[in-house]
């Protein structure tokens, strides 16, 4: 164990100053991608031959890691530092011994408490066990070093300090390298070396707890409630009339047509389809949510309980799957009438993946085979995070928004905080600010634009991309390779290229 352990603390150390390195730049993406494969490739190191739900998940984490190195979007880039967030806590949870087919809604739960915990106390188990407890000869010759060399440093400094003033007073090179040496390590040298030993010491505790030993601390599993289902049917029950009344009073707005709206509420059908889709995924959410903790919380040898659990859940994931489709037709309506945008597409998506879940739900738990819910939804959320990547959703914006101005239809202005009016131009600036995922769609797009929107949109991504090729400089945004990704490369290219958007019927080429 003290050999383990010894390794551990080693690997923790070069992770440290590998990280002080990698994970300086403004954000997380090709320097965090790099540490992440350095970790990955340590843990295979020390700990060997590991298991397949191990390794799986290891793969997991250099794919994630993979994303942040890829894609530029922002809303791309949360879902990846959330992926690796719960990878890394699910590696900390399989090194408890656990594995992926008991994996559960409650695991889950244990795992995220439980990997913050490792994290933080991990260390000290390492430090306490690189070394064993010497025997009382051992520690007395280990005193008598240590006051050997305090006594040596006593003697050493003063001639040390004395010769050192003499050569840096007799040479004006030497002198100005001993100054950048003490105003390094009066400055920048501790800063350095409390992020060393942060990345170290989280490093540490990842290791230890992933493929060294197994978390340092041990939480109680959990026990099943064994509540009647007469206590979980109230609030079922409740949300089932409470989904009904309002499907019901959903079904009239939306099929009852523009004339039903305006007289109820002074409302035309793009205006009532902006309002309440966030609302209605995050309520979708909520009783999906709710049904899972019931399934939970219910009697596990109550089999008339779970046999009403199961036909009320099948009726309140209907209705679910009903209010999802109310969500979707609110968003077709409003993106028919304004177009795309970054949040319209990432709740979209949000709403795919809750969808995902509740058919999920839907086959495994509410056919009585709740054991598989969770690692069925590991398998449907990967694939959702690895959809995100794959496909560029901010391109597609583009190619829509740019084909409705090419149409002449209406753009909705409002995606732009504090506008509020609407207009069939195209707008240039809310899509020149995108990420670099959709420069290669708004330079194929440029040429089909109106003329003047066109070179609107030439002169925001010009003045945007040369602004990033400046050095980092007293804080200032700047390349910065680390937080830099391939598509932001690209885009860094085309600037360095002479940032060129072809306009019709000519070539706009903005001065350097």
């Amino acid at each position: 164990m003290p050999t383990t352990s010894r390794n551990v603390l080693v690997a923790a150390l070069l992770l440290g100053l590998a990280g002080d390195y990698l994970l300086r730049g403004a954000e997380w993406r090709l320097g965090f991608s790099a540490f992440l494969a350095l970790a990955v490739g340590t843990a295979l190191a020390i700990g060997g031959a590991v298991g397949r739900d191990r390794l799986l998940l290891l793969a997991g984490l250099c794919a994630a890691g993979l994303g942040l190195g890829v894609r530029d979007a922002e809303w791309v880039t949360v879902v990846d530092v959330l992926s690796v967030l719960c990878t890394g806590a699910l590696l900390v949870w399989l090194g408890s011994g656990k594995r992926l087919a008991e994996l559960t809604v409650v695991q889950a739960i244990r795992a995220a408490v439980l990997a913050p915990l490792s994290l933080a106390a991990g260390a000290a188990v390492v430090l306490a066990g690189a070394s064993p407890a010497p025997d009382e000869a051992q520690a007395e010759q280990r005193a008598a070093r240590v006051r050997a060399a305090v006594v040596g440093a006593v003697f050493a400094a003063p001639i040390l300090l004395l010769i050192g003033g003499l050569l840096s007073s007799s040479d004006v090179v030497f002198s100005r390298f001993l100054e950048a040496v003490a105003a390094f390590l009066g400055d920048r040298a501790l800063q350095h070396a409390v992020v060393v030993a942060a990345v170290a010491w989280v490093s540490a505790g990842w290791l230890r707890a992933t493929v060294a030993g197994g978390p340092p601390v041990r939480l109680p599993e959990e026990g099943n409630p064994g509540l009647p289902f007469l206590s979980v049917g109230v609030s079922l029950y409740g949300l089932l009339a409470l989904l009904t009344l309002f499907l019901g009073v959903q079904a009239r707005a939306l099929y009852g047509g523009s004339d039903y709206l305006l007289r109820t509420a002074g409302l035309t059908v793009a205006e009532y389809a902006r309002q309440g889709f966030f609302q209605l995924v995050v309520a979708s959410a909520l009783v999906l949510g709710t049904l899972i903790a019931a399934e939970w919380a219910l009697a596990s040898d109550d089999a008339e309980g779970r046999r009403r659990y199961r036909a009320v859940g099948t009726v309140l994931v209907a209705l679910v799957a009903a209010l999802l489709v109310s969500a979707a037709a609110r968003m077709g309506l409003y993106v028919q009438a304004f177009g795309l945008s970054v949040d319209r597409v990432t709740a979209t998506s949000v709403m795919v993946w809750t969808l995902a879940a509740l058919a999920t739900f839907g086959l495994t738990t509410l056919r009585g085979q709740a054991a598989r819910f969770a690692p069925a939804m590991l398998a449907v959320t990967v694939a959702w995070v690895v959809a995100l990547n794959a496909l560029n959703l901010e391109a597609m914006i583009v190619r829509v928004n740019a084909g409705r101005a090419a149409r002449g239809a209406l753009v909705d202005a409002s995606a732009r905080p504090g506008v509020h009016a609407t207009s069939p131009r195209f707008d240039a600036e809310y899509h020149a600010a995108l990420s670099a995922d959709a420069l290669p769609a708004l330079l194929e797009a440029a040429p089909t634009l109106p003329a003047a929107d066109c070179h609107r949109l030439a002169e925001r991504l010009a003045g945007r991309w040369r602004l990033a090729l400046v050095p980092v400089q007293d804080g200032l945004p700047g390349y910065d390779w680390r937080a830099s990704g391939l598509a932001r490369e690209r885009a860094l290219a085309w600037a360095r290229a002479g940032a060129q958007v072809t306009c019709a019927p000519a070539a706009v080429n903005l001065p350097g």
